[in-house]
């Protein structure tokens, strides 16, 4: 049974979702959201982080989570963002850990003591990411905003960050988000790669999986950005296919015209 891994001599996929966050290509988008995010994270606050889907927003928070000191920072990750308001608050309480409270007024006051506690007290900053936050509506998002209000809206003690597609930023620019977007301490567009960027993402995965030599001819990655668009997700489906393509051809070398019948299905 022909098998990618095995024909290329690689150790493994190249394009496989478990890549350790350690290992990420160092991309420019990824280093200016790790900026800011390193930021916020220093300031407090509010960041809005959004993106095209498959940019690689969601790799670079795991990333950044992944090297906070855990003595000094409280990482809570979410990316149940379909929840009513009362459900959405009821779920960070639930992954801080506190007691279950029935009213919404009883939860509101506990998660606020144990975010300043956990400041004041302890010295650990809680930094809440709630991801695929374009799935919320208005109602959610103004419950947010409430629970950032601290000592009459004079302090930040924890950090927030809501990372989702395109759609996040419309909804915070309506009229009646505009409360709420004043809180906003940064705002991130995370782009896609360049052509340069996109060939040096395949060749660091290749390199990764064990590659030895050149796989991708040059009109290869020049095809693949065309196609993909520069976005890190499409690249490695396409890769993956190609590369399964010329597999069946029994070819060493992935070139354009490969690239090309990805693309079109031939």
């Amino acid at each position: 049974m022909k098998d990618i891994v095995a024909h290329y001599g690689l150790k493994r996929y190249p394009f496989d979702k478990d890549i350790k966050s350690s290992k990420t290509f160092e991309s420019e988008p990824l280093r200016e959201c790790t900026a800011r995010l390193d930021y916020v994270k220093r300031r407090g606050g509010i960041l809005l982080l959004v993106s095209d889907p498959g940019v690689g927003k969601t790799l670079a928070l795991r990333r950044f989570c992944d090297g906070l000191n855990d003595n000094l920072f409280r990482p809570i990750y979410t990316p149940l963002s379909t929840l009513k308001p009362t459900d959405l608050l009821r779920h960070i309480n639930d992954r801080l850990g506190l007691p279950y409270r029935a009213t919404k007024s009883a939860i509101y006051d506990q998660l606020q003591q144990e975010i300043l506690e956990s400041r004041e007290q302890r010295g650990r900053t809680v930094f809440i990411v709630i991801d695929e936050a374009h799935l919320l509506g208005t109602e959610p998002l103004q419950e947010l905003r409430l629970l950032t209000n601290f000592k009459m809206d004079s302090f930040d003690p924890f950090v927030l960050v809501l990372a989702g597609q395109l759609e996040l930023r419309r909804t915070m620019d309506l009229a009646v988000m505009e409360a709420f977007s004043q809180r906003l301490a940064l705002r991130y567009h995370m782009p896609p790669l360049s052509a340069e960027e996109a060939a040096a993402y395949v060749e660091h995965h290749m390199k990764l999986a064990g590659a030895t030599e050149p796989v991708f001819a040059d009109d290869a990655l020049a095809a693949i950005h065309e196609v993909t668009y520069g976005i890190p997700r499409r690249i490695g489906a396409v890769c993956e296919q190609a590369l399964t393509y010329a597999m069946f051809a029994d070819r060493r070398t992935v070139d354009a015209d490969v690239v090309l019948k990805v693309k079109t299905g031939g």
